[in-house]
């Protein structure tokens, strides 16, 4: 077992509740190791609801954190985040074991014996194979294009360029088994050839790209309606957008999975609810959980604060990983001069963002880093403090007679139109307005914010000079977190994910050279001072750290939170029958 030391600012080392911090513009406390309701008891049925749909039940396809999580009930990976509350723990899964690599380009699993699909076929290493090169096909929606996801990071990571590998599906070989960087010499060894090294390997192999698929049953861009289990349960009857029903799966052997409890008899998923009546049905004990775990609406929040003892038996209010941020494009004047990008983060005001969300139980802690916990290697400093983190008025005026705008300037802020994110923007007008900074608010719905920010050439041409944002890594680890924002090489004409156009060699070699390297205290030290260049260039002013306050039935038990998933281990989840 591997353990990944997180590096959490205010770290008591108790089992408490994790709080707002006293003073707001502090660091943020401890990753919570609280387990509520723990119980061995097995039996009874999960009752679990839903908003939308899963983005794709096909374990290849999927690019959704909590959706990565519901996969574990069906599926199985090489590694996966063992039941640690408050750790990020990588254990061996369909593996022996979590491998170590000298190069960080060549990694080697070997298979458990006794391993199964549903129906009762083994599973072998070639299994393993034939589900990663999946990920490469294009005739799966995505192919593997999508920068943010695990298969994205793996397809690039195991094609060799010179001679590109396109999948299963055309592949000439007679076992269809012909990516040529990933070799499997018997039935229980897997091993990769990475094209660079790649220190966070392993937390991909805990994502479900690396879930066993059997040849004979994929059905290609429908494997999502009818998955072959390999974890404790299979579905037994899938409406899509509508309701998914798992029962145990008898070909899973718990001797084989000791991450896995797997408590109930039978997960019931219902989906397509509002978000309100989701919270009023788990309030009433109609329901146990909610999928996405993304917290509770306005209305639920104020009755959880006014009960005490609710609060207290039956809610969680963690981190999710999720930073909001201001993103400032540095190819938009005047926000190209340093200084006027200081001006702006001197002058934000970060504690009316906070109540802007809801307050600190529902809206975050304020944030001075780009990375959060509970990523690898966070450690807290403020770039730019003030004590209650409502802004320095004084040192956002020095910095705009620095870049030669004294009286303040005018540029556009980009924002979606959901009444917590206009409720942002308007606090972020009203700072600016302080020291002269006019903003004028470019509201949007999610496919219209994300066409305005798609391309910079848009960008330049609307003169957005700040762009509203929120985002969150697949794996808490500082170069999933940072490379999608800060490298110059993500930086794209079109699904460009550094909208700030934040282009520092520093940084790009911080990135590489940090992704490279395996991990150590010097490694840490690293990646905070990339953290510092960051928030040094002023290309982003972080916000807040995002939390989730979700509640739970009263029947619920061993409800812990996963910092590898960054929200509630469902896998571990039982009810009281």
């Amino acid at each position: 077992m591997v353990v990944l030391g997180l590096l959490l600012a205010a770290c008591t080392g108790g089992g408490g509740r994790r709080q707002a911090p006293s003073d707001p513009s502090g660091p943020p406390t401890a990753i919570s190791d609280r387990v509520i309701a723990a119980s061995p008891r097995d039996g009874g049925t999960l009752r679990v609801l839903a908003t939308v749909d899963c983005d794709s039940w096909d374990p290849q396809r999927t690019a959704s954190l909590h959706c990565w999580n519901q996969q574990r009930w069906i599926s199985r990976q090489l590694v996966t985040y063992a039941p640690s509350p408050g750790v990020v723990k990588l254990a061996g899964d369909l593996a022996t074991e979590v491998p170590s690599s000298k190069d960080l380009r060549t990694w080697t699993y070997t298979l458990r014996e006794g391993l199964a699909f549903e129906d009762g076929t083994p599973i072998t290493s070639r299994d393993v194979k034939y589900g990663i090169e999946r990920a490469f096909a294009p005739e799966l929606a995505g192919g593997g294009s999508d920068a943010s996801s695990g298969a994205g990071e793996v397809v690039r990571l195991l094609q060799d360029e010179k001679n590109p590998y396109r999948g299963p599906y055309t592949d000439p070989t007679p076992d269809r088994l012909g990516l040529a960087s990933v070799t499997t010499p018997d039935e229980k060894t897997i091993t990769f050839r990475l094209n660079r090294p790649f220190a966070d390997w392993n937390l991909l192999m805990a994502s479900p790209v690396s879930t066993p698929v059997p040849r004979a049953h994929d059905t290609g861009a429908g494997y999502g309606s009818r998955p072959v289990a390999s974890g404790p349960y299979k579905i037994e009857n899938y409406r899509p957008g509508e309701s998914l029903t798992l029962a145990r799966n008898p070909r899973w052997d718990r001797q084989t999975d000791p991450n896995r409890p797997a408590h109930p008899d039978r997960v019931v998923e219902r989906m397509g609810l509002a978000a309100a009546d989701i919270d009023s049905r788990i309030l009433t004990d109609q329901a146990d959980i909610a999928a996405d775990q993304s917290g509770v609406g306005a209305e639920a929040a104020a009755r959880i604060s006014a009960n005490p003892g609710l609060r207290a038996a039956r809610t969680t209010s963690e981190a999710t990983g999720g930073l909001r941020y201001l993103a400032v494009v540095t190819k938009v004047a005047p926000l190209d001069n340093l200084a006027c990008r200081n001006a702006v983060a001197w002058a934000v005001d970060k504690s009316a963002q906070q109540t802007a969300r809801g307050g600190p139980l529902v809206g975050g802690d304020i944030a001075a880093t780009m990375l959060t916990p509970p990523v690898h290697s966070f450690s807290w400093f403020d770039l730019f403090p003030s004590p209650d983190g409502s802004g320095d008025l004084a040192k956002a005026k020095t910095e705009l007679n620095s870049c030669g705008r004294p009286d303040g300037f005018a540029t556009t802020l980009v924002t979606r139109s959901d009444p917590l994110s206009l409720a942002q923007a308007e606090a972020v007008r009203v700072a600016l307005a302080r020291v002269g900074i006019t903003i004028t608010v470019a509201k949007f719905d999610d496919a219209g914010y994300t066409a305005a920010v798609d391309s910079p050439d848009q960008v330049h041409t609307m003169k957005y000079g700040l762009v509203l944002a929120a985002g969150a890594a697949t794996r808490p680890t500082p170069y999933a977190f940072l490379a999608p924002l800060a490298a110059s090489g993500s930086i794209r004409p079109q699904h460009n994910t550094n909208v700030a156009e934040l282009a520092l060699p520093a940084v790009d070699q911080g990135l590489e050279q940090g992704i490279g390297t395996a991990d150590s205290e010097d490694t840490a030290s690293r990646w905070t001072q990339m953290d510092r260049a960051i928030v040094g260039s002023a290309a982003y002013v972080p916000l807040l750290y995002d939390r989730a306050l979700n509640v739970y039935s009263s029947r619920l038990t061993n409800i812990h939170y996963s910092p590898g998933f960054m929200m509630t281990d469902f896998a571990s989840l039982g009810v009281v029958p």
